[in-house]
């Protein structure tokens, strides 16, 4: 295809949010849209005890599998910039993002992971404080939640939210609600799609967003949505950057972006 760039992926979900920028920036400047190929069942981190639910034909963990592919779809053909997004099956590409983790010094796994494909890829580097993701809000009154098990900061505490819980809502694996529901004592419901791009429709119109470093988080800093980010003390890579983002390592911080946030949607 005359008028696309080929692009190959065979990173998380959550990487890929922020690769979609570099794509942004290249079709913005050649006009040309991307044809995004993602390669399936690549060996991804995981323990015995953390909830992994993308998993290959074997029960070993993947950076992304059949299932993960097929709910992210809608989400990334959504896009003006996006030509399709397909499975690899070896095609020639013009851009291998599998360079970011594998060939080129990116300072992984430290720094922003939203900036590792400008050190590899120059000619993609993208005003990362304005959306690469456009979708129509579904507009809520709820405050929507995602925390997994990774990336945590174990000094924070949500007791807090007891007060809130009914107007927080969970986005993701019903078994990470369990384990925070009980953890902290609250009862929030489980926020139940059918694909990710309803997800990123609710998120868009929230209220605002409060997380951990995840993919559901990288959907809110794709988008600019108001949002409140965990960063995980030992391992900081990934950074709000532009309007209505803010991080913290203190439970002070986090009480003072809460209550601001949820002040401002009442504004």
């Amino acid at each position: 295809m005359q008028n696309t760039l080929k692009y190959k992926s065979s990173s998380p979900a959550g990487d890929l949010m922020s690769f979609m920028a570099g794509i942004k920036k290249l079709w913005e400047d050649t006009g040309k849209k991307g044809l995004i190929y993602q390669r399936l069942d690549m060996p991804g981190a995981g323990t015995d005890t953390s909830i992994h639910p993308y998993k290959n034909k074997f029960d070993e963990p993947v950076c992304m599998n059949g299932y993960m592919f097929e709910m992210l779809y809608p989400l990334i053909i959504s896009q003006e910039y996006v030509e399709d997004y397909l499975v690899y099956a070896g095609e020639d590409v013009d851009v291998d993002f599998d360079l970011i983790r594998m060939e080129r010094y990116t300072n992984q796994p430290r720094g922003s992971l939203n900036r590792w494909f400008n050190y590899v890829f120059p000619q993609m580097a993208s005003d990362l404080s304005v959306p690469w993701f456009t979708i129509s809000p579904n507009k809520t009154d709820k405050i929507i939640i995602n925390f997994t098990q990774r990336y945590r900061n174990h000094l924070i505490n949500y007791f807090f939210l007891k007060e809130h819980q009914d107007k927080v809502v969970f986005a993701g694996l019903k078994e990470e609600r369990d384990l925070f529901c009980s953890t902290w004592n609250i009862d929030i419901p489980h926020l139940e799609i059918h694909d990710f791009y309803q997800l990123a429709t609710l998120i868009a119109g929230c209220k605002f967003f409060l997380g951990n470093q995840s993919f559901c988080y990288q959907i809110a800093e794709a988008m600019k949505a108001p949002r409140i980010l965990e960063i995980s003390p030992h391992l900081p890579n990934v950074i709000p950057t532009g309007k209505n983002g803010y991080d913290f390592y203190h439970q002070g911080s986090l009480d003072y972006y809460f209550n601001k946030l949820n002040e401002q949607s009442k504004i």
